[in-house]
């Protein structure tokens, strides 16, 4: 049998990658390192600030394409005082994805807090996701946010 290297393989002799066949659509391989690997869901960031934590307020984030949220991480501009604070994600039927309180106490510029989000967290495309904050502390300081989704 002779050798042929892969750079002289024309067309009729490609082929898809292994597992291609059940993969679901929008999913890529990822190798792992050690030879194999597997597919999984393509993701995409939607970022936003929300201009004043300290205000009750509702920022409304268009999705183009239909997801899933994995995560949604924020991150303090400032330091907050008086109380923590409630940010509530929701889906466009209003369901509660997760919560994160942004505590007050010892709050500074940089301050992380996340929430991996595990019902209503599915959405279709055209739609939209909401962010809440209830409000509750004080000084004028933005929340920096992102949503880490995987297509459907």
């Amino acid at each position: 049998m002779p050798t042929i290297e892969h750079s002289a393989l024309t067309t009729t002799e490609l082929h898809e990658p292994k597992g291609a066949a059940g993969a679901a659509a929008n999913n890529v391989y990822i190798a792992d390192g050690a030879g194999s690997g597997a597919w999984t869901g393509t993701t995409y960031v939607i970022s936003g600030v929300i201009d004043n934590i300290s205000t009750a307020a509702t920022v409304y984030i268009p999705t183009p394409e239909a997801g899933t949220v994995k995560q949604v991480t924020t991150v303090l501009g400032g330091t907050i005082a008086t109380s923590a604070v409630a940010v509530v994600v929701k889906n466009a039927a209003a369901a509660t994805m997760g919560t994160i309180t942004v505590n007050d106490a010892g709050s500074a510029a940089g301050d992380i807090d996340s929430v991996t989000p595990s019902t209503n967290n599915t959405f279709t495309a055209n739609s939209f996701v909401t962010i809440d904050t209830d409000g509750a502390s004080t000084n004028t300081v933005k929340l920096y946010f992102s949503l880490l989704v995987e297509r459907s």
